[in-house]
């Protein structure tokens, strides 16, 4: 096929290719459009695909013409991005179509394509990240100490003096106005004290009560407030263990004493703020080169991450209700700065000629199963799938890209109190 494509780039990420095919080089496959057409058609006198030629281009050519040009642009169409080896990210618009029997064929394709970023020259202090280091406190490693120990807590029944957190078996009768009991409004509740309802005055009711004990309050039930009477059947109270070295061995039987354990417990917690800090500042180090390079999205690209998103966020919900236009409003900052990464990303692999080996994933998984000898084999069986080693290779990528961006910031270094947190144990 002898097509003669003329491109024309009209944005960073727009093209637009005109293409045309003289009469000669399109007469075969117009005759195939042909056929396809004829086989279709029931005239009377002749059997079903088979009307003489000349009635059939008589009677039917501008549906053979229509049909060879449905089928056969995206043909030609296909033919000229792979001789311009150009690969587009959305549907194209097919325009301009110039076409007759017998008569030599044009037309325009208009799409986009995932835009080339000009990277900037990498120099040290390109951009400014914050760093922040958070610092725990003995406080907090206590609160988590109790967490846990609540977590053990085992339910044990006492006959008297309840008090806040106290679970209770209880009658309850709705009353009248007069607080006579109303036949047929009577069952048995499990209630906990200083749970909803059963807060700040309505818990006070309820404690220092003993077995057998009567209260009698006006409490929304979920009905709306009415008169009830709760009648204590049963007392029961989640009872912690006593820290000792036996409730240590027991979390972690490689732990000789509470001291120890106390100590294991606070590197956790600095651990994972440690991993927080990590995430946050990997995310800002992206943000920055993200803003110094501002990558130009396709529209087309944009467009299809936000349906995506649409179509998660109502399926996530269970709701396909929901209005589309709030959902992109709400994650278009979202999805353009992932795109955003993602075009600088992949420009940045291939710039500095980024790999990662079969060598450093391996490398990867035999250190993960020397520091977990306790879950060796779970380990071993999630990585003998290679969807799980090709992520695994992607993650190692993206620590390269990081570190490698790393030397080009100028990183302030921030103290952080974890008691000043919003949501902080302590706070």
């Amino acid at each position: 096929m002898n097509l003669k494509i003329k491109s024309k780039k009209i944005n960073d990420f727009t093209y637009e290719l005109s293409i045309s095919a003289k009469w000669n080089d399109i007469e075969k496959d117009f005759n195939i459009a042909k056929k396809k057409v004829a086989k279709d058609i029931k005239l009377p006198g002749f059997r079903k695909g088979k009307v003489p030629e000349n009635i059939l281009m008589s009677q039917y050519l501008s549906s053979v013409e229509m049909g060879f040009v449905q089928e056969f642009c995206e043909k030609y169409y296909l033919m000229a991005l792979h001789q311009e080896e150009l690969t587009p990210i959305n549907q194209a618009q097919l325009k301009d179509i110039n076409f007759s029997y017998e008569k030599d064929l044009s037309f325009k394709s208009e799409f986009e394509i995932e835009p080339l970023l000009s990277l900037p020259k990498f120099k040290k202090n390109m951009v400014n990240v914050e760093r922040i280091k958070f610092l725990s406190n003995d406080e907090e490693v206590e609160k988590t100490i109790e967490n846990i120990m609540n977590s053990q807590a085992k339910a044990e029944q006492i006959e008297k003096d309840s008090k806040d957190g106290d679970f209770l078996i209880v009658d309850m009768q709705e009353l009248d106005g007069s607080g006579i009991p109303i036949i047929g409004k009577k069952e048995k509740k499990y209630i906990a004290i200083g749970q909803d309802p059963f807060i700040e005055e309505k818990a006070e009711s309820f404690k220092s009560k003993n077995v057998g004990d009567a209260v009698k309050i006006i409490i929304d039930m979920g009905n709306g407030e009415k008169n009830y009477e709760f009648t204590i059947d049963a007392i029961q109270r989640r009872v912690p263990p006593k820290l000792d070295d036996d409730f240590v061995k027991q979390m972690d039987p490689n732990c000789k004493s509470v001291s120890e354990w106390k100590e294991n417990v606070k590197k956790s917690i600095d651990n994972e703020y440690q991993r927080k800090s990590d995430e946050m500042f990997n995310s800002s180090l992206i943000d920055a080169f993200v803003k110094l390079v501002n990558p130009v999205l396709p529209l087309s690209m944009l467009q299809n991450y936000l349906n995506n998103i649409v179509n998660e966020v109502k399926q996530n919900q269970n709701s396909a209700e929901m209005d589309d236009n709030a959902i992109k409003d709400q994650y278009k900052l979202f999805a353009e700065n992932n795109l955003k990464w993602f075009l600088l990303r992949k420009t940045i692999i291939s710039n500095q000629d980024l790999t990662v080996s079969t060598e450093e994933v391996n490398d990867f998984i035999k250190e993960s199963l020397d520091k977990n000898e306790s879950q060796k084999a779970e380990i071993e069986r999630f990585y003998k799938k290679e969807s799980n080693k090709k992520k695994l290779a992607d993650d190692l990528l993206d620590q390269k890209i990081l570190e490698m961006l790393k030397d080009y910031s100028k990183i302030k270094d921030k103290n952080q109190k974890t008691s000043e947190l919003e949501g902080s144990p302590n706070h």
